[in-house]
């Protein structure tokens, strides 16, 4: 059996091929003309080159496979052209990785895209599983917990726009890597939709104490007002101001973002870390250096 993984140069990605690696399952990666590949040359991952959004480009990448891992993300519109080479390739077992992003109640823009992709995605003929993780942390190299540990790290004084009440459910990405392959080998998970999320939630507020904790740290929380700078940066957005923050982040961060992901312990085992073990795991990390983890 052979496995395309598109998006494998990606954060999540690198990590579905490890898990690959791990489970010495046969695959190739598939990443967009131009790309890097020095990665996947050290780690002697066989590459292939296709556009996602180009039929002609990714049916002949996908020609010899029988499952995609589909890492990339669906919010660029690329969902009907990877449904229809799947097609055309004679590939049916698909797993695409969206996002629980799917459901904030804000208009973010790519909320459309995603949903529309979904929906392409649901009314195809494909054995497909759709997994939609939280946040994903994990190292240095994951754009998202770092900035805080960074911060941390530096200053003692952090500003909270809110409360800091609202739940985080943040999933380790190698969870996630683990969930993908497994989803993909999994039977009752096909036709499935599932939420990938950390083990428990916890508020903004215990993210912060125990990603300081993590560090060795202490820290100490100003809270600002959510409405009147939500309501000043939209000001200067209007004035198309580059800005370190955007109006919609600090709405996103107050809302909850808490999932059960119950469904898919039931149908494959999912069983992820807790976060105040995954980010000690990412604080080490940083302290190593980029020779570790990268």
């Amino acid at each position: 059996m052979m496995i395309a993984v598109s998006g494998a140069n990606g954060f999540t990605g690198r990590f579905v091929c490890a898990e690959l690696q791990r489970r010495q399952q046969v695959f190739v990666a598939v990443l967009r003309p131009g790309t890097d590949v020095n990665w996947m040359k050290t780690h002697h991952i066989p590459v292939r080159f296709a556009d996602l959004n180009d039929v002609q480009q990714l049916t002949s990448a996908l020609s010899g496979c029988s499952v995609l891992l589909n890492v990339a993300s669906i919010g660029f519109g690329s969902a009907p052209f990877i449904v229809q080479s799947c097609r055309l390739a004679g590939l049916k077992r698909v797993v695409f990785v969206s996002t629980t992003a799917i459901f904030t109640q804000l208009n973010a823009g790519s909320k459309a895209v995603r949903q529309a992709a979904e929906s392409v995605i649901n009314s195809s003929d494909l054995d497909f599983t759709i997994l939609r993780p939280t946040m994903i942390y994990g190292t240095p190299g994951d754009r998202n917990m770092i900035r805080l540990v960074r911060w941390l790290d530096r200053l003692p004084v952090l500003p909270v726009f809110g409360n800091g009440r609202s739940l985080q459910q943040p999933v380790h990405v190698t969870d996630v890597a683990w969930a993908v392959v497994e989803a993909a080998m999994t039977t009752a998970a096909i036709g499935c939709s599932f939420n990938l999320s950390g083990s428990v939630a916890v508020t903004y507020n215990e993210v912060v104490q125990l990603t300081a904790l993590a560090l060795g740290k202490k820290v100490y929380r100003i809270h600002l007002p959510c409405g009147i700078i939500v309501a000043c940066l939209q000001m200067l957005e209007h004035l198309h101001l580059e800005l370190p923050i955007k109006s919609e982040q600090i709405r996103r961060l107050n809302e909850n973002k808490a999932f059960s992901h119950e469904d898919a312990f039931l149908a494959f085992g999912y069983d992820p870390i807790s976060f105040d073990q995954g980010i000690l795991n990412e604080v080490k990390l940083f302290r190593s250096g980029p020779e570790v983890w990268e």
